[in-house]
């Protein structure tokens, strides 16, 4: 089956067999529109997803095409100035707001906490695999269809206002980070393409990142205070 996609705002030709990503894509169809590439999963691409599990799951083959076709679309992406990174994006006042951390340290709830406190103030860009964009007055975060298991994303986008490296504690307390404190950080939540080009392109991008967009250290617990804490930090 073959559709145009937009992700990113980059329409993009899509061969796929499987049933998941049809599902899960639909939003983000743009027939009628110029793809600028095209991707295919194969068998192969498949495979190397399975190879990849974190926990070794076993996964079927419509749902590791669904994964294999990103990665695909992640790989010719940042030629074009769109980057993936790993993190939980939500948008309040037409600014977005990033919260970023290992796996399991918890961005979801505090991404959570934010639409608890904040109620329809706050809309979920994506939960877990963004996609950033970089334009001529900033970078700009994309909800995407892959968006972890909550399955909580728009098919939107807003400029991203800042950045929240997350880490667990028993007071709130946040502060800014130094240049040379985020680069380890933000390596570990920016994929990193296969190609030695497309590698030196995320470096300039990251490069550019740290000029444009405030990053933090949120030291939290779960409660609003550490909602509105970052908030005040991070909307000045």
């Amino acid at each position: 089956m073959r559709n145009i996609y937009e992700f990113g705002e980059i329409p993009v030709e899509v061969y796929h067999r499987g049933a998941y990503f049809k599902e899960a894509c639909r939003d983000y169809l743009a027939e009628g529109k110029t793809p600028i590439f095209s991707i295919r999963a194969t068998d192969e691409d498949l495979a190397f997803e399975q190879s990849h599990a974190e926990d070794d799951t076993k996964f079927g083959k419509s749902y590791l095409e669904y994964i294999a076709l990103y990665r695909l679309f992640c790989e010719q992406a940042v030629s074009y100035g769109v980057f993936l990174c790993h993190g939980s994006v939500l948008e309040m006042g037409g600014e977005a707001y990033m919260f970023t951390a290992a796996s399991g340290t918890g961005k979801s709830t505090h991404a959570r906490l934010w639409r608890e406190t904040f109620g329809e103030r706050v809309t979920m860009i994506n939960d877990d695999k963004p996609l950033l964009r970089v334009k001529e007055d900033g970078i700009y975060a994309y909800g995407t269809p892959w968006d972890g298991k909550h399955h909580l994303s728009t098919n939107g986008n807003a400029k991203l206002k800042g950045i929240c490296f997350l880490k667990q504690a028993k007071e709130n307390r946040i502060r800014p980070l130094k240049k040379e404190e985020i680069l380890p950080l933000i390596m570990n939540q920016i994929y990193r393409p296969r190609t030695v080009e497309g590698m030196m392109k995320t470096m300039e991008f990251v490069d550019l990142l740290l000029s444009k967009v405030p990053m933090y250290e949120l030291e939290c617990n779960i409660s609003e205070e550490a909602v509105k804490l970052a908030y005040e930090a991070m909307s000045k």
